[in-house]
């Protein structure tokens, strides 16, 4: 199942369903409006999401739209929390940060000024979604 966050000048931006060619899209709105509603549902809503990719990857549904990724935010464009790995002279530290950052895959990049000798940096990257995590982990 392919999902993904349109920008509708909203906060979270609108769910959308994606067919497996990437060809075609449709809004989830009758299932959740934003994907951190279906992490936060996921037993109850995935279901229903993979319902709905089935039949847009069958030319099913009749509200289907050609698919932009031009108009895709991040995923999750207000994530709680992200952490990063670095390795140092002295192995590897997680650093945990502030995810209000993220970029869509098409949004400008601002850069620092180069006469602060901040270079832009550039890293892979792996996501990893829970679920609840008790105070004690």
């Amino acid at each position: 199942m392919k999902l993904a966050s349109y920008q509708d000048g909203s906060r979270d931006g609108q769910l959308v369903v994606v067919s497996r060619d990437l060809g075609s899209a449709h809004y989830a709105t009758g299932i959740a409006t934003r994907l951190q509603q279906v992490l936060d549902d996921w037993n109850f809503l995935s279901p229903q999401l993979e319902e709905l990719y089935a039949s847009l990857n069958h030319g099913k549904p009749r509200h289907a739209f050609a698919f932009d990724p031009r108009l895709c935010a991040a995923p999750l464009p207000r994530a709680y929390q992200r952490f990063s790995s670095r390795v140092g002279p002295t192995g590897i530290a997680m650093q945990q940060a502030a995810s209000d950052d993220l970029l869509g895959p098409r949004d400008p990049i601002a850069l620092p000024d180069a006469a602060t000798g901040l270079g832009l940096r550039s890293e892979p990257g792996l996501a990893a979604v829970t679920g609840d995590l008790g105070a004690d982990r």
